[in-house]
């Protein structure tokens, strides 16, 4: 009796601690990610600025954003790889301070040419946090709740968004530009020491893969309609978060700081949306859930081109937010769900490369389509990609 009482007291010891170690992931890999998001948000958010001080196109500004994410996403399927060989905490670090300096080194700078480089550095810094954060994060929930922590992970990030768009409002008129960049860069530097100091490397179980050793039939039906849809959703995400402040402001004559805080609250919606795809994953499926948020997202998108009054039209941005941000914890879980310890970080590198090497190529394309059609083209864009991206989901993706 009492060898069974002892029993039940170390099961219990060892879940406590497992969730102990569980919640310190969660808040590791939230502050990364919020550290990580907000310096790489700046650009769109002080786009109008730039192309005002440089002289800018829409296109050549879009290239601007387009180089930076473009090597952000394109590098991600490396990071993954080295992460799973390497201490992936370590990496991390490495990742946010080299994001946190090109951040800051933009600040300084006084050419486009200067601009285009110094984003690439942010781009390179910003490609360690998805493939290691999210790895981190599946692992640590391999069972139970993964879909609300992988919905509570992504809104660390997403909230990160609003936070760049609302600072760079207020911030501007006192600071100035320049000043928020190297604010926002030395936070990046510092989330990077202190990181260490709340998480450690779990110890890992060894190589392994389930979308290695399952059949090519699997790999097909199961991720190949994944990099498809989430390609769609991140050209989606790329178009409304460069060029929505800008549409506000140019179309629509808003200051641009309100237009910064009508982007905010679209963020902070979307950040309400991650966590509720997340929860409804666990009850509906990510089929269901991609499907029904990407419908929505598209009509929306469509419908917003029509409205002419500035504040009917800034309440329907907020709400595509919900449906634009809401839709990723799902993807998230497909991966998790199609991979296993060890090779995780490397699945999610080449599934965050690919979708947002192809999405980063959208502020360059949507910014063409806006010298040629006018900026409302934006939308139509967005309405499109998404309405494929529903309909790609709902004929692949399994229940």
């Amino acid at each position: 009796m009492l060898d069974k009482g002892l029993k039940v007291s170390v099961e219990k010891v060892k879940l406590l601690r497992k969730l102990t170690a569980s919640s310190g992931v969660t808040v590791a890999t939230s502050i990364a990610h919020f550290a990580n998001d907000v310096p790489l948000t700046l650009l769109p958010a002080v786009l109008p600025i730039l192309i005002e001080e440089f002289d800018l196109s829409y296109a050549a500004a879009g290239a601007v954003i387009t180089a930076s994410a473009l090597l952000m996403t394109s590098l991600q399927a490396v990071t993954g790889y080295v992460a799973d060989r390497w201490n992936r905490i370590s990496l991390l670090l490495l990742g946010l301070t080299t994001l946190g300096v090109g951040t800051i080194l933009i600040g300084f700078s006084t050419s486009y040419v200067q601009i285009l480089a110094f984003g690439c550095l942010m781009g390179i810094g910003g490609s360690v946090f998805h493939p290691i954060g999210y790895s981190l994060l599946s692992d640590a929930f391999e069972s139970g709740n993964r879909g609300k922590a992988l919905g509570l992970g992504s809104a660390a990030g997403d909230i990160a968004v609003p936070v760049a768009f609302a600072t760079s409002g207020f911030l501007v008129l006192f600071l100035g530009w320049r000043s928020l960049f190297v604010l926002w860069g030395l936070i990046a530097i510092i989330a990077a020491v202190i990181l260490p100091l709340i998480i450690k490397e779990p110890r890992k179980k060894g190589f392994h893969s389930n979308a290695t050793d399952n059949s090519t039939k699997t790999i097909v039906r199961t991720l190949i309609p994944i990099i498809i849809v989430m390609s769609l959703a991140a050209a989606s995400y790329r178009i409304a978060s460069s060029f929505t402040t800008t549409y506000l402001t140019d179309f629509f004559g808003l200051s641009i700081e309100s237009a910064n805080f009508t982007l905010a609250l679209m963020m902070v919606v979307g950040t309400v949306g991650s966590i509720v795809g997340g929860t409804l994953i666990d009850k509906l499926g990510e089929k269901n859930t991609v499907t029904a948020e990407m419908v929505m997202l598209g009509v929306l998108s469509m419908v917003s081109i029509y409205i002419s009054d500035v504040y009917f039209l800034s309440g329907m941005i907020c709400i595509i937010g919900f449906f634009m941000l809401g839709v990723w914890p799902s993807f998230y879980s497909v991966i998790a769900g199609a991979t296993s310890l060890g090779a995780r970080a490397f699945m999610y590198g080449i599934l965050f490369a690919v979708s947002w090497s192809f999405g980063s190529f959208f502020p360059y394309i949507s910014g063409v389509c806006a010298d040629i059609f006018g900026l409302q083209v934006i939308y139509i864009l967005i309405g499109v990609l998404s309405l494929v991206a529903a309909f790609t989901a709902y004929f692949t993706f399994k229940k």
